[in-house]
């Protein structure tokens, strides 16, 4: 597993902590931008840890902005790549086992403390081979035209 974690300048914030508090709990982290709190523009950072996902299945992703959306819209733009906007632990266990999710996206406005609950849920959940979501991950890929 190796994690690809990036932000705009409304994420920063809580980007840096869940790199800090992921390397204290031994992930491979990569932190691929910004570096600082000045103004970028979220499409950018979201294509560069998209381009990253989609190589490895062992790659994973980490997205923030002020809301989660804008980036939430551009890393699913990316064959390959399943991308969700999760505010709570549930979601994120659910969005893993049943939609096979490898990039997380949270908002910079996100407690913390629930922060760390929800990436810990995407990270050690197992995705589900229960047919039925089988069959529709692979409606999904038919569907991918990138």
């Amino acid at each position: 597993m190796h994690i690809f974690m990036g932000a705009d300048h409304g994420g920063f914030e809580l980007k840096q902590k869940i790199i800090h508090w992921l390397r204290q709990n031994q992930y491979p982290i990569e932190d691929v931008k910004p570096f600082s709190q000045n103004p970028c523009d979220y499409p950018l950072i979201a294509q560069k840890v998209a381009l990253q996902v989609q190589k490895d299945d062992q790659y994973f992703g980490i997205l923030i902005c002020t809301s989660g959306i804008g980036m939430c819209i551009a890393a699913n733009k990316f064959k390959h790549v399943r991308a969700a906007l999760v505010h709570t632990p549930e979601a994120a266990q659910k969005a893993r086992e049943h939609n096979h999710i490898n990039i997380l996206c949270l908002a910079g406005t996100l407690d913390v403390d629930i922060a760390y609950l929800i990436v810990q849920k995407f990270l050690t959940t197992v995705p589900s081979t229960d047919p039925r979501h089988l069959r529709r991950l692979k409606q999904i890929q038919e569907i991918e035209i990138f």
